[in-house]
């Protein structure tokens, strides 16, 4: 759910204060800039938060998997090739590497999934910033029950109806 509302929050909340707030007769406009600033912020924050899980990952991860597979048994010499086998996700170079065993290998298994775990809430956690700035934003909005009428004041088309007259 975090992730969710990490994602969503500050993205679909940005079109709700756009359609709330703009002027009736420019609401497909403003609504189209929204989704346009929308795509441009959400390829940013994207950027931003894989940077972050990343970084922590390249912290994190080798030194984590490491300690917990010579932990379990395995030699430091073989640490390297561990982690090459992990890498390339082959069954084979795993096997191969020296001194291992299933028990070692679940424990540096467990190890990457928590460094990885450990760097995506990190990830996530940075957004939540702007959620709350969102969120504020969309509380402040004014109702606009007001506004919602048959009346439609940015038409499609116009159109000039004649009464055609029988000869």
């Amino acid at each position: 759910m975090p992730a969710g509302i990490g994602q969503a929050g500050p993205l679909t909340l940005l079109v709700v204060l756009v359609q709330y707030t703009a002027p009736h007769a420019y609401l497909a406009n403003a609504t189209g800039l929204a989704f346009s600033a929308r795509a441009i912020g959400g390829a940013f924050g994207s950027a931003v938060v894989n940077v972050i899980i990343n970084n922590k990952l390249g912290k994190t991860l080798g030194p984590q998997v490491a300690a917990a597979a010579i932990q379990a048994g395995l030699p430091v010499t073989s640490v390297g090739p561990l982690m090459a086998g992990m890498a390339m996700a082959d069954p084979t170079a795993l096997a191969a590497v020296p001194g291992i065993s299933p028990s070692i290998l679940a424990a540096a298994f467990d190890a990457s999934h928590h460094a990885y775990a450990a760097a995506y809430r990190l990830g996530w956690a940075s957004i939540i910033p702007f959620v709350v700035l969102a969120l504020v934003a969309v509380i402040f909005v004014k109702g606009v029950q007001e506004l919602m009428t048959v009346k439609v004041e940015a038409t499609v088309e116009h159109v000039n109806l004649v009464e055609e007259k029988t000869a």
